[in-house]
């Protein structure tokens, strides 16, 4: 299998045969995973750094690789279902509408989330979920933050390049992480 195929077909397999975890079967997971995903992010830098030699001046896109581990994560910590709705990407038992996005690293922009594409509509999401993780793939957090929340304290930031629209986390978030629990 090449390392191109290799992360759909993690999620692939993944999202197949998992379908409720606690917050210990997801550390389990986490913990078995580890090796692997050290080994991809070795791979991943490597290949990443030759690829930006040949690309410059212009600047690569990341790929969907972080995107996707922070979706399975989350549906696992909250026990949701996939769902192909416009605005959300899993639901809860709870009826939870969940829209993941996903940083990896410590560098400048870390805690700026991916863009939003809409914040007000009849189909928008009751949750915005924001996972971290490390430079090597081990999560470091997860907070879940209520729409309605971030929409009444504006904390909504519209981006100025595109259609589109971020939340930014700080300190005072600590109250909605969810991962690893207080």
């Amino acid at each position: 299998m090449s390392l191109f195929n290799f992360p759909l077909s993690l999620f692939n397999f993944i999202a197949k045969i998992i379908q409720k975890m606690t917050q210990k079967e997801l550390e389990e997971l986490e913990s078995e995973l580890k090796g692997d995903l050290s080994n991809l992010w070795k791979a991943e830098k490597c290949i990443r750094e030759e690829l930006e030699k040949r690309a410059k001046p212009k600047k690569l896109k990341k790929n969907d690789f972080v995107g996707g581990l922070g979706l399975i994560y989350g549906k696992l910590l909250k026990d949701g279902e996939l769902d192909s709705g416009q605005s959300h990407e899993f639901k809860t038992k709870k009826g939870e509408r969940i829209l993941v996005k996903t940083r990896k690293g410590n560098a400048g922009g870390w805690k700026k989330t991916g863009n939003i594409s809409k914040i007000e509509s009849d189909d928008l999401p009751t949750h915005l979920m924001f996972v971290h993780f490390n430079d090597d793939y081990s999560l470091d957090k997860i907070w879940l933050f209520p729409w309605e929340d971030l929409k009444n304290s504006n904390r909504f930031k519209k981006n100025k390049k595109k259609n589109s629209f971020f939340v930014k986390v700080d300190k005072s978030d600590e109250k909605y992480l969810i991962y690893p629990n207080k």
